[in-house]
């Protein structure tokens, strides 16, 4: 299973703030549309089973993604 937040291949960059323990640390991630993901998830060679793509509604500002997959019958070619 893997879930996320999904975007147009847009950068979000957090920090510096603390995690546990008092460390300083910063946060970068890319958000990728939902159609990118499972391109990605099937080149990996995994076989997406169900896919839900929640759009933002009141209070909610990023589009989720979730995805189940599985691993192929047939693995890819080394």
């Amino acid at each position: 299973m893997l879930a996320k937040h999904a975007g147009d291949d847009e950068y979000l960059r957090q920090g510096p703030t603390q995690a546990y323990g008092g460390h300083p640390v910063s946060c970068e991630s890319r958000l990728l549309p939902a159609e990118r993901i499972a391109e990605l998830l099937s080149r990996a060679g995994l076989v997406i089973t169900t896919r839900l793509v929640q759009e933002p509604d009141e209070g909610a500002r990023r589009t989720a993604a979730t995805f189940l997959a599985r691993k192929s019958e047939h693995p890819l070619a080394p």
